[in-house]
């Protein structure tokens, strides 16, 4: 019975195993969907053992959140080292999200196995979501200042934008929305930003019960 807690892999050589790992299941999820992403089918791809991959990733949807954090921890490196588009934090968030947007739209068999787990419910996920959440968080906050502190406000702020756009994605997946539907949501979602820090700190103050 693998462990229900993924090891967490400290050496180079780990690494590299941890690494092929993912670069193997994302192949398979871009030419099969989730479907074709079968645990020992994804061993014999990534050459590694069995007991390796269930010692790192105990069930699949240990992978696709692995997927997931290495996508955003390499997003994160990426936007630091740019100049973002734009000049307001509005401007410079829509930008980056409509970018985000487009590169799903071009893996959907990805996007729809990544946006099916990162709305997981079960609380043993609870904590890798978290992570997951917290690293786009903090791509946002970095676009949106670009490179400089924001707004508390603008901070508190950037988690709707955030669920915004990811309703979007979702309906665009199911078939609810087209994509200009999607791409207009999250327009109008990064507008949030152009608010007022006193109309920000009004609805906040709003939102806490009286007494």
């Amino acid at each position: 019975m693998p462990s229900a807690v993924p090891a967490i892999p400290s050496t180079a050589a780990q690494h590299g195993r941890h690494d092929r790992i993912l670069a193997a299941a994302t192949m398979m999820l871009s030419s099969g969907g989730e479907e074709a992403l079968q645990m020992k089918d994804l061993s014999q791809r990534a050459g590694v053992s069995v007991a390796t991959l269930y010692r790192y990733f105990p069930a699949k949807d240990h992978v696709l959140l692995g997927i997931l954090l290495s996508r955003y921890t390499a997003a994160l490196t990426q936007v630091t080292g740019e100049v973002p588009r734009g000049g307001t934090a509005r401007e410079r968030v829509t930008s980056h999200l409509l970018r985000e947007f487009r590169a799903q739209q071009r893996e959907p068999r990805i996007t729809a196995a990544l946006g099916r787990v990162i709305s997981e419910t079960r609380r043993s996920y609870s904590e890798v979501i978290e992570q997951v959440e917290h690293l786009h968080l903090q791509v946002l906050e970095h676009v949106a200042g670009a490179g400089r502190p924001i707004s508390s406000e603008q901070r508190r702020l950037l988690p709707v934008v955030q669920a915004i756009f990811g309703a979007a994605t979702r309906r665009w997946l199911a078939g609810v929305y087209s994509p200009a539907q999607a791409r207009f949501e999250i327009r109008a979602g990064c507008r949030l930003l152009d608010l007022p820090d006193s109309a920000v700190a009004e609805d906040l103050a709003l939102a806490v019960p009286a007494g």
